[in-house]
């Protein structure tokens, strides 16, 4: 009765009253494929724009933290070495330097600090901030400004600022304290 195992026909692909065999199809048709494939290019859409949208703002993130970084390494050599600290900002990169020796010569003690390479970001000075800020011995701002210091960092169309006292001080985010 039963050649094929447990089937009861003699052709297991095919039923009774059936003239014709029916062939087991194997892999996808072209029509199936070009829907998976719309499928996920409409899915990579969507992600997409939010993807690159978490890479700018972890970016512009790290950004931020390399120039308040920079601002924090430029104080601490004035306060080490006991001699004036610079550091010189240009729109994509940041150098921190310290006058070393009887002569005053600057030492490079930081960078440069290559922001539009690696963090694909920009510097720039708001309001009349100066792009070379010295730090005294005592980790003063000199000279002393009149008012907060103001810096964009810029990644795309994302902005963020780093805010510096007067006292030459790191301020949080909204600039206060």
């Amino acid at each position: 009765m039963c050649v094929h195992g447990s089937f009861p026909y003699a052709n297991p692909f095919t039923l009774p009253g059936m003239n014709q065999l029916v062939y087991r199809r194997r892999g996808m048709t072209l029509i199936e494929l070009m829907i998976v494939l719309s499928i996920t290019a409409i899915m990579v859409g969507f992600a997409a724009p939010s993807v690159f949208m978490a890479r700018d703002s972890a970016s512009r993130r790290s950004a931020r933290q390399e120039l308040a970084g920079a601002f924090a390494a430029t104080r601490a050599a004035a306060l080490q070495k006991g001699k004036i600290a610079t550091l010189t900002l240009t729109s994509s990169s940041a150098t921190v330097s310290v006058l070393s020796g009887i002569a005053g010569t600057a030492v490079t003690v930081l960078g440069p600090i290559q922001f539009n390479t690696s963090l694909l970001a920009t510097i720039e000075p708001l309001n009349g901030a100066p792009a070379t800020i010295s730090y005294n011995a005592r980790g003063m701002l000199t000279p002393t400004p009149a008012s907060t210091q103001r810096y964009q960092v810029s990644v795309g169309y994302l902005r963020d600022t780093l805010c510096i006292s007067p006292a030459g001080i790191i301020l949080p985010r909204g600039c206060q304290l």
